[in-house]
């Protein structure tokens, strides 16, 4: 049986970075960008915290090579292609699921007491989004605009990054060291197009019809439109990243506590003055190399309990806070049915209570986070793998052996 080597290190850089993705909707709930830099208003770190799902996107193709890459190394196999569906289904589909018909339920209950809905929140909430979000459909171009539990768009474009990675495996296996500098670099020649092609032909609902009067911006922020390009570079990244992490790239300087933490100054630098994202994005592949390298200080920080478990966490954070928020709007609108409407948008909290309402809601998201990590992500994934297992096990005549690993 074939082991893999656990990377610890990168496990709290997941939690870290769903963390920072609740914080950018946060921000975005309490006042649509900034609000929480409310007396820092040119700064725009807030409103580029985005970009994590493209560090997300980065990480999971290093990690996919490293946990999966031997297993297809020579060939796509039907016995390992399907073992391989069967264990990243069960790693995000039972949430997905859970968050899914959690919202459906939400918005039915919102609707049927009076609640108005929220259109930038509900306008492509409908039966064929449903369905499309079922089937991990919704950020393959078939919507003007998010759907449901708006986070999960990436989870659809990573489900079938997942489905074209072991067929990836050995052409890029084959790859000399230019042939995979070429081919990190083409990444961010499409970065690049999505910022240059992309962005300024991404459509909107007439319902949001207020949003189309932005001009288009240096970004790569494409989601349910075109999103599967941006999982594509972000992720055949990352496993060129693996692939260097494996020749041991750049280890004599990335290896150093110092070094990723003026990385981190460097993408943090990038957002708070707004440069454009593709030169943005350049410091995650390389904070990505410098963890998994790791160092002593490193080792022991990245390592610590609290992190560990924060990265375990991560999946659940990401795709639970945003129903905790959704259920948060409908409580507070509630308590106002009936009450006389202000004119003109609500006051913005200040700065500093922004920040506490921010720190009182990841306390919560923390909290629901780890018992769908314990009782829905967990249980779920065994029970999955380990009747997927059985089955094959069964079918062959030897005994059933079940994955226990993480990923």
């Amino acid at each position: 049986m074939k082991t893999t080597t656990y990377l610890s290190n990168l496990t709290p850089l997941r939690g870290i970075a769903a963390l920072l993705t609740v914080i950018f909707h946060i921000d975005l709930m309490l006042g649509h960008g900034g609000n929480m830099l409310i007396k820092y208003k040119d700064s725009l770190v807030l409103s580029k915290m985005y970009l994590m799902v493209d560090f997300f996107f980065i990480l999971s193709g290093f990690i996919m090579l490293h946990v999966y890459g031997k297993g297809f190394a020579e060939k796509v196999t039907k016995s390992e292609f399907k073992r391989f569906t069967i264990a990243r289904f069960a790693r995000v589909y039972p949430l997905h699921l859970a968050t899914l018909v959690y919202t459906v339920l939400l918005f039915a209950v919102s609707n049927s007491v009076g609640l108005s809905a929220e259109p930038i929140i509900q306008t492509e909430n409908h039966g064929f989004s449903l369905f499309t979000n079922l089937f991990l459909l919704h950020s393959m171009n078939l919507h003007q605009w998010f759907s449901w539990n708006h986070a999960s768009w990436s989870i659809s474009t990573e489900w079938w990054m997942y489905m074209v990675f072991p067929f990836l495996v050995l052409p890029f296996s084959k790859l000399g060291y230019w042939g995979k500098a070429i081919v990190a670099l083409l990444c961010f020649v499409g970065y690049l197009s999505i910022t240059v092609f992309i962005v300024p032909i991404l459509t909107v609902p007439d319902s949001l019809a207020f949003l189309r009067s932005a001009p288009a911006q240096p970004v790569i922020n494409v989601a349910y439109q075109f999103g599967f390009l941006r999982c594509l570079f972000g992720f055949v990244l990352g496993m060129m990243m693996y692939k260097g992490y494996q020749k041991e790239w750049g280890k004599s300087i990335l290896a150093n506590g110092y070094t990723i933490l003026a990385l981190t100054l460097g993408f943090m630098i990038c957002m708070h003055f707004a440069v454009p994202d593709v030169f943005t994005v350049i410091f995650f592949p390389l904070i990505l190399l410098s963890a998994a390298y790791g160092s002593k200080g490193m080792n022991v920080f990245l390592g610590s309990k609290p992190l560990q478990k924060l990265g375990d966490w991560s999946f659940s954070i990401y795709l639970t806070h945003q129903p905790l928020m959704f259920t948060i709007s409908s409580i507070i609108a509630y308590q106002s049915l009936g009450q006389p409407k202000t004119a003109g948008p609500p006051p913005q909290p200040t700065m500093l209570m922004g920040w506490l309402i921010c720190l009182a809601f990841i306390a919560l998201t923390l909290v629901v986070s780890s018992f769908t990590y314990r009782f829905l992500e967990v249980p779920a994934r065994r029970w999955l793998n380990a009747q997927a297992t059985s089955y094959s096990s069964d079918q062959m005549g030897v005994p059933s052996v079940v994955n226990s690993s993480k990923d």
